[in-house]
């Protein structure tokens, strides 16, 4: 486009230095004939989009490592909770034929390691100081999300009831860094197999 450019300047130019040292009408039509062509052609070739042109020695791109994404930091978060809590052997275990002595012994290792984690990944504090059971008004206006309206529920507040649970609010988190990732595992280990090896 550039050679282009400079050619069509320099028969611009020449037309209209011909008009003004030979100043004949037909010549002087020609000169602004041309001139006025010469630039719509130098309009269209401003404005036309550009293609980008390809590296004339391209070589095959390698296939990128997926970034990490804020699910691969919940994966890692819910890592540490098997990891401290075993949380996910927890979970996915078939509880049907346990004994509610099993279970209350297994929770107990599951809510030590889970509250754990909690206290160190998260600030969390109840959403009310009240204590249970304390009546209370939520006028027009209320932070609707923090809130679980429940029984008989008037179209408009004033909504007046009785607290049953404070809920829970989250003031600062901070997930762990996502590691141990590869291309063909980009997602983090739960839980790693556990192999007990035999001496030779």
């Amino acid at each position: 486009m550039k050679n282009s450019l400079i050619a069509s300047g320099a028969i611009l130019l020449g037309l209209n230095a011909a008009a003004v040292y030979l100043p004949q009408q037909n010549l002087t039509l020609a000169a602004q004939t041309a001139s006025a062509a010469i630039g719509m052609v130098l309009v269209f070739l401003a404005i036309r989009p550009q293609q980008k042109q390809k590296p004339e020695t391209a070589s095959p791109a390698k296939p990128a490592t997926p970034p990490p994404r804020a699910e691969a930091e919940i994966v890692a978060f819910l890592a540490l909770l098997q990891e401290h809590g075993r949380l996910v052997d927890f979970a996915k275990e078939d509880i049907a034929a346990a004994s509610d002595t099993q279970i209350g012994s297994a929770a107990r290792v599951v809510h030590a390691g889970c509250r754990k984690v909690l206290d160190e990944y998260f600030e969390i504090n109840p959403l009310q100081n009240a204590p249970e059971g304390t009546s209370l008004t939520l006028e027009s206006g209320y932070d609707a999300p923090a809130f679980r309206l429940l029984g008989s529920v008037p179209e408009n507040p004033p909504y007046k009831g009785k607290l049953l649970h404070p809920g829970w609010i989250a003031q600062s988190v901070k997930l762990p860094r996502v590691t141990g990732t590869t291309e063909k595992r980009p997602w983090p280990v739960l839980a790693p197999a556990e192999v007990e090896v035999s001496g030779n």
